[in-house]
């Protein structure tokens, strides 16, 4: 009887931890925000779009935030912007996986992939 309960009570256990993951799985996902830093007189060129950032989530939804086109006296209040939009996604439970940039002179694109954590 004592082997029995013993069982059904690890069976218990094992269910609710199966349950509790699938929960935690359903509430993750990938999020890209993607910097567009551009400078006005590349912004005019063909190809090139203006400063934004565009913050991609897990579920399809976009988000656009304006920024000032790159110059000394725009970037630091465009880094700003960048880094509350970083602490936001953090706050909204995201974690930073990577970031990488390319681009040329006067345009740079900037991705930063992020995890949102299960909870």
């Amino acid at each position: 009887m004592r082997h029995i309960l013993i069982l059904l009570a690890f069976i218990c256990l094992g269910s609710a931890a199966a349950s509790a993951q699938k929960g935690a799985t359903a509430q993750t996902g990938y999020c890209l925000m993607r910097v567009f830093d551009v400078n006005k007189f590349a912004a005019q060129g063909a190809g090139f779009i203006g400063s934004k950032i565009i913050i991609t989530y897990e579920d399809g939804n976009q988000e656009t935030i304006p920024l000032e086109a790159y110059s000394e006296k725009t970037e630091p209040a465009n880094l700003k912007i960048i880094v509350d939009n970083i602490n936001k996604l953090r706050k909204k439970g995201y974690i930073l996986m990577s970031a990488n940039s390319t681009g040329d002179q006067g345009n740079i694109v900037t991705d930063y992939v992020l995890l949102k954590q299960g909870f």
